[in-house]
């Protein structure tokens, strides 16, 4: 190929992806306005100042597409299952006393990552075990859970949130990773 034609090529492939990333974002932005609405009415105005992290991870996910944007879904749902963890599971220490978002009565990292595990692996059920995909799916997984999951640990402190968000990634790695390795053992066998 002559100079002229490579570089027309290289034109026409950042425009196909200057495209992509501002479709993506368009639809990373109506999921994020969605998301902000709900997070809104369930938690207060307090959470919306962490949305910019859920429009980048679904701009991220909108754009990767396919295996990683399936993940996505899939983590969006074991995400938005953080919102319905009590803070007597979050916080038992705090149970019996009036928790308003933000009341500090203590902390408790610990019960949040276990929560979070808890998450993680019901979520690694769900990611699909063959070697090209896993990575992909699982990311996406990630980038879903990741996405929502920090709106609900705004409301938490930062040992707290690290804990559930670091949770559920670690559960969601480690099941899935030990789900990819018993298959491909399990194809070596037979």
């Amino acid at each position: 190929m002559e100079a002229s034609e490579l570089s027309g090529l290289r034109l026409a492939r950042r425009a196909y992806e200057t495209g992509r990333l501002w479709a993506s974002f368009r639809r990373a932005a109506f999921l994020t306005l969605a998301v902000g609405v709900f997070a809104w009415a369930f938690s207060g105005a307090h959470l919306l100042a962490w949305l910019p992290l859920t429009l980048v991870a679904w701009t991220l996910a909108f754009w990767r597409g396919e295996t990683v944007l399936r993940g996505a879904w899939l983590g969006f749902l074991g995400g938005a299952a953080t919102f319905v963890l009590p803070m007597s599971v979050l916080r038992p220490c705090c149970v019996g006393r009036i928790m308003e978002p933000g009341a500090n009565c203590c902390t408790m990292p610990g019960m949040c990552l276990l929560a979070g595990t808890v998450v993680g692996l019901a979520l690694a059920v769900l990611v699909p075990v063959t070697r090209q995909s896993w990575p992909k799916a699982a990311s996406g997984m990630a980038l879903g859970a990741a996405s929502i999951a920090v709106l609900r640990c705004s409301s938490l402190f930062a040992g707290e949130a690290l804990g559930l968000v670091g949770g559920l990634l670690a559960g969601l790695l480690a099941a899935s990773a030990a789900r990819a390795v018993l298959r491909r053992d399990a194809v070596r066998g037979a």
